[in-house]
């Protein structure tokens, strides 16, 4: 798909973008669009659990290490999701690494 100026736009951000402006489903843009924006790597380890009032994603990681990998990278995921969406409605990440599993 183009988008435009030529740029190509893949089905996650046309999702995205479309369900952006839609009262309640803010948080479903921002999961695709993280999802794509991380990478297929990435994206297995860590989940979209929230997007807060003020625009913070919130992340919950498989691992610490996965964790720290998100917050290191946290900058380019968070203009790779706003790209997607097609304006600036994510301003930050807070990652949380998941609790363990019982026994």
């Amino acid at each position: 798909m183009r988008g435009g100026r030529g740029r190509r736009r893949t089905l996650v951000s046309v999702l995205a973008e479309s369900l952006a402006g839609r009262s309640g489903a803010a948080r479903v843009a921002a999961a695709a669009a993280f999802a794509e924006a991380c990478g297929w790597p990435l994206s297995r380890e860590a989940r979209v659990r929230g997007l807060g009032p003020d625009g913070r994603l919130w992340v919950v990681a498989s691992s610490a290490e996965w964790a720290r990998e998100i917050e290191r990278l946290a900058d380019g995921i968070r203009d790779g999701v706003n790209a997607r969406m097609g304006r600036a409605l994510v301003t930050g990440i807070d990652v949380r690494v998941a609790r363990p599993r019982g026994p």
